[in-house]
């Protein structure tokens, strides 16, 4: 009787063992992709560009430097440079998370007009304002980076 005792206690410390390093593996395989992330994902957020100026959505717009996307217009090749006014300034209630997601129309100094999805920390960072000069250039597909004249 006092071997099968021994037995089952060193049975289980197997057992223990054996899950326990098989949890820190799984531990591991999860955590390491996940590691190299640069931003928290919610559903119906945009996800940020890589390589994008920003590292989150509530950073848009420090110092005079904003992400947007273009939703109406047509995109600008990559590093292309043009300035504009922005023209409205509308949807801005905040979602959940307390960011707003404004859309933004700005007529280009060449011409061209495009809507662009304005997503930020409103009481960090102002919303572009009609009038406000800016200047944009293009970062990646319908990305664009704007920088504030005051900026």
């Amino acid at each position: 009787m006092q071997v099968s005792r021994s037995l089952s206690l060193d049975s289980i410390r197997r057992v223990a063992a054996t899950l326990a390093l098989a949890g820190m593996a799984g531990a591991a395989l999860f955590w390491v992709p996940k590691a190299h992330a640069t931003q928290f994902v919610v559903p119906d957020e945009p996800r940020i560009p890589a390589g994008a100026p920003i590292r989150s959505w509530a950073d848009n717009g420090q110092a005079g430097l904003s992400l947007l996307q273009i939703i109406d217009g047509i995109a600008l090749p990559r590093g292309a440079t043009l300035r504009g006014t922005v023209t409205s300034d509308t949807n801005c209630a905040p979602d959940a998370r307390g960011l707003s997601h404004c859309h933004n129309g700005i007529d280009l100094d060449n011409g061209m007009r495009i809507v662009v999805v304005h997503t930020h920390a409103m009481m960090q960072h102002p919303c572009l304002k009609p009038g406000q000069r800016i200047t944009v250039t293009g970062f990646s597909g319908t990305w664009i980076t704007a920088r504030t004249a005051g900026a």
